[in-house]
Parts: C-alpha cells; structure tokens; sequence
C-alpha cells in the first residue's frame, strides 16, 4: 500500500486504542504512543529503497506539510538497525532470503519488526541514558516513555503489516524459514476504495467510543478490554472485505 494510506489507517487504529483509555493515561502517554506508531506505520518500507517516506520529511498525503524527525529516524533505522540486522540474518540463512524482486523482505516480517523496534528502544534509551547526565535532564534516564515509544512503534510496524496483508502482494509471516505470502485483493495504488472506507469506518468508531466511555455512557471499567477488542474486531472484519487469504497461492 502506499505510504499515506499506512499512515492513515495506522493512526486511526491508534486512535481507537485510546478513544476508552484517553481518559486513564496521561496526555503524554498518548503522544508518545500516535509518534511511535506514526513511525511504525512506515518503518518497514526501509527495506524499499530511499524512495521510501521514511526518508523524507514530506509527509505522504498532508499536502506539503513536513516532519523534519522523520528523515532522522528513517536514516538511523536504515544504518544502525535495519543494516546490522540483514547482515546477520543473511549470514545465518543465505542468500535465499533476499527478494527475488521489489521488496517485503526482513522489515515485512514479525521476526523482522521485533528485531528492528527492540534494537531501536535500545538505540533510544542509550541516548536518553547519556543525556540524563546533562543537569536538568536526569528525568530521561529510565523514563518509561521510552519503552512506551517503542512498544507503539512496533505496534505501527504490525499495522503496516496487517495493511500489506490485504494487498495483492501479501506479507510472508514465517520469514526467512518459509516464504510462503499471506494476501489480500486490495489493489496496493490507492485507487481501491476499500482502505478509504475502512478508514472513515475507524474515525467514526473512534469518536463514538470515545464520546461514550467520556460521557460515561459506557463504563469506566470496561476501558481496557475496549481499547482491545473494538480495533482487533474491525480489523478481522476488514481482513475478510479485503479477501484475505486469497485463493491465489504464490511463492516467492
């Protein structure tokens, strides 16, 4: 899919996610939380090339608007994640686990997000770590926004590819032990509707959610089990609209 349609689904389902809970968490929590997946939802697009939005502070689909952290994070992800990573998986396992063409190769797979978010929390709480030595600045030593930071990007980096499953070209789940892509019928160009609609389908759920749990229509207690079980119940409905699996099997 393209890099705005990413984005926007992302965030939407983030949106979601803190419609019951906005109320429970700390208003930083929730930026923290829409940044990381924000990044998430275009971090594994690494692998395509400096084409991708990770590089670029254009952000896909604003009109012009630019986020100048984004290059930063892309560049960062690509040498002292993304690289080190393929170096050894490729030492492990060969060549094989190269794509034969285009991309969806380490970064498009479960194990490859893990690795890659894990190593990017640690990247992330050495810097923190030094700064907290600087005065006025010991706060960023421990802090748990780190961890929350990660813990949503690779949330986002799972959206995206829940996002890619529903496309023509399917993610392969099992990489690199088997190579065998999980797809949908979604034409990945943006010209199909289907993401369009799904992402309405998100901003309308997100509003009702929250305004119900704000106003106290629904109860406070269950906020958590909410934040849960309304995005992974509208994105099984939108797996199955967008034809996943197909019956088209194709290994590659």
């Amino acid at each position: 899919m393209k890099g705005s349609t990413h984005i926007l689904l992302s965030l939407l389902t983030g949106l979601v996610i803190l419609a019951p809970v906005a109320g429970l968490i700390h208003w930083s929590w929730s930026i923290v939380i829409l940044l990381g997946i924000f990044f998430g939802s275009i971090a594994p697009d690494v692998d395509k090339g400096r084409g991708s939005a990770i590089f670029h502070s254009a952000i896909p689909g604003a009109k012009g608007r630019k986020f100048f952290l984004t290059p930063v994070i892309g560049y960062f992800l690509y040498l002292f994640c993304y690289k080190p990573l393929s170096i050894i998986f490729v030492g492990i396992f060969g060549q094989k686990i190269l794509p034969k063409q285009g991309h969806r190769e380490l970064p498009h797979s479960p194990i490859g997000i893990v690795c890659m978010s894990a190593l990017l929390t640690l990247w992330l709480w050495l810097f923190c770590y030094a700064l907290s030595f600087i005065p006025h600045l010991e706060f960023l030593r421990d802090n748990i926004l780190i961890w929350i930071f990660g813990a949503a990007f690779l949330l986002g980096c799972f959206l995206h590819l829940l996002e890619d499953t529903c496309d023509n070209s399917g993610i392969h789940y099992l990489y690199p032990f088997r190579f065998r892509r999980v797809r949908g019928t979604v034409v990945g160009d943006g010209s199909d509707l289907r993401p369009k609609m799904f992402a309405v389908a998100l901003a309308v759920v997100a509003v009702v959610v929250f305004l119900g749990f704000f106003t106290g229509k629904i109860p406070a207690g269950y906020a958590k089990w909410a934040a849960f079980l309304v995005p992974a119940a509208l994105w099984i409905v939108f797996l199955k609209i967008s034809g996943v699996p197909a019956k088209k099997v194709v290994w590659e």
